[in-house]
């Protein structure tokens, strides 16, 4: 049991600690009301719905006036209405907000009366909140102090105090920082077809196939997803970095009368967008779009991705296969052949087994073929008349027959490889052109076949076929 003292000292103990915390937040309130009162102006961001920004800039006046939209209208809480109409991007206008309602004197200079020591008497920025009901915000900006820390201003009918030089920036941004620079933007699942016209190039028309693309112009060839992915996002979300000209009154100056690219994108409700772009000065490209009134610019690297020509957006695979969707392989190396068919699948497994019907109950595991021939890139593609490539490929080291499982709906697939020096060549019965693969994509798949051949050889005791070098 405790004694009567060790219970007094604890009740002492507590009552000590509770009056501390009490203590402090107490002094955290006070020092809150006081900060409060300190403050310049006394409102809620969210009660304004106007503001205006006077600035003088090479002697020339400059007047920014931004005004709340609407509740329930879409898009951004604010525009712009004067120099242009545009719709302003919401982060700065609401650091300007939040800025100025805590704006608080690291001085209040009691005697100013010379306003022209400060900047204040013609001030060359001016900032005015127009609230929902009620008399407007003023603050005039005059020149900083003597190091730079700080900076003038005066509130209407108040004293001259001094900013901390760190809040000038949010209080006047650009117009440039404050305007919405989006050029196009759309939901990249609503494309049906995508078309791009390269100065002096044959026009590249791709085709929206269910989950993949197309080229349907200058020639029907697979398209490279990833590199048409690329450039739609690109396109969905274009932004622009600066706005040389707000009308498209001079075209010939941006060199966009005679565009170096030209991009069209039709949506399935039928809607059609452009982009074009012109010259390049400084690291950026001068764009026009359909969407937007004003000529503007991009960075050199975003136009790079725009400027896809025909060898960028074909499809440089050598295959695109799915073992679940294969039916059946057929792998033929000189003269011995194989024919593979898979096995059903184990519960719980995901790996497709195979097994040559001729020799029942050998399984065989083709992954490491499928993963050779995914991987396969063309370097380059040659037309089906090259006579290197001809030559070559008139007798086939190497030759792939892939058929799919009918409710695939797939085209059945026909490879066929063969090594020349230091380079190969593979003919597909998907693409017009013959690939020219790097010899050692060739070596790669050409080690998996002879495997697989190798374990045929084994089984029925006759030595693995051998390529000619």
């Amino acid at each position: 049991m405790f004694k009567r003292s060790t219970w007094i000292l604890l009740g002492l103990a507590v009552a000590a600690l509770l009056g501390y915390f009490l203590l402090d937040s107490f002094q955290q309130l006070r020092q809150q009301q006081q900060a409060e009162r300190a403050r310049l102006f006394h409102f809620a961001p969210d009660t304004i719905a106007r503001i205006e920004i006077r600035q003088q800039k090479d002697s020339q006046p400059e007047v920014i006036l931004l005004e709340r939209t609407p509740e329930g209208e879409k898009g951004s809480r604010w525009r712009i209405r004067q120099p242009i109409q545009s719709a302003a991007l919401d982060f700065p206008v609401e650091q300007l907000l939040n800025t100025f309602s805590r704006l608080t004197p690291q001085l209040t200079l009691e005697e100013a009366n010379d306003l022209a020591a400060f900047g204040l008497d013609q001030p060359r920025q001016q900032i005015a909140l127009f609230p929902k009901e009620g008399e407007p915000y003023r603050l005039a900006i005059g020149n900083d102090n003597f190091d730079g820390s700080g900076f003038y201003a005066q509130p209407e009918g108040g004293k001259v105090v001094l900013l901390a030089s760190s809040q000038k920036g949010s209080l006047l941004p650009s117009l440039l920082a404050l305007r919405d620079k989006t050029l196009l933007s759309f939901d990249r699942a609503a494309v049906k077809s995508l078309q791009v016209q390269l100065a002096e190039a044959e026009v590249v028309r791709l085709q929206r196939q269910e989950e993949t693309w197309q080229i349907v112009k200058p020639r029907v060839l697979p398209a490279d997803d990833l590199n048409v992915d690329r450039l739609l996002n690109t396109l969905s979300r274009l932004q622009a970095v600066e706005f040389p000209a707000e009308t498209k009154a001079e075209l010939a100056r941006y060199g966009l009368e005679q565009p170096s690219a030209q991009l069209t994108v039709e949506l399935k409700d039928g809607k059609t967008l452009s982009v074009a772009l012109g010259s390049e000065k400084e690291g950026q490209v001068y764009v026009i779009t359909s969407e937007h009134p004003a000529v503007a610019t991009l960075l050199t690297s975003t136009a790079d991705i725009l400027r896809a020509d025909l060898e960028e957006l074909r499809d440089h695979r050598l295959a695109r296969l799915n073992p679940n969707q294969v039916g059946q392989v057929t792998l033929e190396l000189l003269e011995e052949r194989v024919t593979l068919n898979p096995l059903p699948q184990e519960k719980g497994s995901l790996e497709v087994r195979w097994e040559n019907p001729e020799r029942p109950g050998q399984v065989v595991n083709l992954s490491s073929l499928f993963a050779s021939l995914n991987a396969a890139r063309a370097k380059e593609f040659v037309p089906a008349t090259d006579p290197d490539a001809q030559k070559a490929l008139a007798a086939p080291d190497l030759t792939l027959d892939i058929t799919p499982k009918p409710e695939t709906e797939q085209e059945p697939l026909t490879l066929s490889l063969s090594s020349a020096g230091l380079r190969a060549y593979a003919r597909s019965s998907r693409q017009p052109d013959i690939a020219v693969l790097d010899l050692s994509t060739f070596n790669s798949i050409e080690t998996e076949v002879k495997r697989l051949l190798e374990e045929k050889g084994a089984e029925e005791g006759t030595p693995a076929p051998t390529a000619s070098p």
